[in-house]
């Protein structure tokens, strides 16, 4: 039969070899939703921002061409640099810099604040969060 019986065609029970393919009612809709669910998908790591607020240093006035391997390298002075960012967008001129240890973290501060990176002093200060701007 076809379109709407059983066999081949648009619908039908799906019951034989044809295009039902075994598994019920075949609708258009299904090869876009199919895959809904599976994998992690972007954001959903969280990075290592969430991080403990003792192991981050937040950085200030940054070069506009400053990347976050450059950051990374230039913090690594103070201690080993476990993750760091140069954030874009309407916080460039600022990153983050995350360490393994809080001794290194403190140390970076007294040490790297007003160092000169990428022809600019950057500022290093603890990290502190900012509540959520209401619009």
């Amino acid at each position: 039969m076809g379109w709407g019986g059983c066999g081949k065609g648009w619908g039908g029970d799906g019951g034989g070899k044809g295009w039902g393919g075994g598994k019920g009612m075949w609708t258009p809709w299904q090869p876009m939703f199919m895959k809904w669910g599976s994998g992690k998908g972007k954001g959903k790591g969280g990075g290592r921002m969430r991080a403990d607020p003792s192991l981050k240093v937040w950085i200030g006035n940054l070069a506009a061409g400053v990347e976050w391997k450059a950051l990374q390298e230039h913090m690594n002075q103070a201690g080993k640099v476990s993750w760091a960012e140069a954030f874009s967008g309407k916080s460039a001129g600022t990153g983050a810099v995350v360490y393994s240890t809080a001794e290194e973290a403190t140390n970076a501060i007294t040490m790297l604040n007003g160092s000169v990176l990428g022809g600019q002093a950057i500022m290093v200060d603890v990290w502190t969060k900012q509540p959520a701007a209401t619009p």
